[in-house]
């Protein structure tokens, strides 16, 4: 038996997941959440083989920390990360931190489920195409200068102008944990560890 939890703010997901699963025998899922905050405990309590984890929950939540985190005390765990959204550089940084699988929700994983989740419980990494897809592009780009998408650019320039990332969140549309994640992506790319530091190099480069 696969014992498979769930973390995602959306309960669409969780319902929609239950309901295939309750076709397929030998796969259960045994354990849900709404937060990210939580995904520890469910770990805990429920001792899943596989936790899909959504990339972007509540604004303070860092799926990276998080994942190596869970990694660190549960070693056998299998983490899939399932979201709406792809960064290339994090796909990498997200399997480098431990996670064997990259899900994205447009993808029609569905039909798929009792296989990529069989995969998973065995030690197999899964990949969505475009993340896969996206995984090649950035390894090919090995040590090069790494290209900032335009929505890093416009978030680099928000930066700029000095607002703090609820603002830039506000102005965008998005969550401050979409942009607290551009931002590690823009780091990556830039090779720098700061707020201040990709500024600067941003500006070296004339990206902003």
């Amino acid at each position: 038996m696969i014992r498979v939890a769930i973390v995602d703010d959306h309960p669409h997901v969780a319902i929609a997941l239950r309901t295939l699963l309750e076709k397929t025998p030998d796969i259960r899922l045994v354990d849900e959440a709404r937060r990210g905050a939580e995904a520890m405990s469910l770990v805990r309590r429920a001792t899943p083989d596989v936790l899909l984890l959504d990339l972007f929950l509540e604004p303070e939540f860092d799926a990276r920390a998080a994942v190596r985190a869970l990694h660190t005390d549960f070693p056998e765990l299998k983490i899939c990360i399932i979201s709406a959204h792809l960064e290339p550089a994090l796909v990498r940084e997200l399997l480098q931190a431990g996670v064997y699988g990259y899900i994205l929700k447009d993808d029609d994983y569905v039909s798929r489920i009792d296989g990529i989740l069989h995969d998973l419980a065995g030690g197999k990494i899964y990949l969505s195409p475009q993340a896969h897809d996206a995984l090649a592009e950035v390894t090919r780009a090995g040590g090069s200068e790494k290209t900032l998408s335009e929505r890093e650019i416009e978030i680099l320039r928000l930066a700029q102008r000095g607002l703090p990332n609820p603002q830039i969140a506000l102005s965008l549309h998005i969550s401050a944990g979409t942009v607290r994640n551009h931002l590690s992506a823009i780091y990556a790319k830039l090779g720098v560890h700061s707020r201040h530091e990709a500024l600067q190099a941003a500006a070296e480069r004339r990206l902003i």
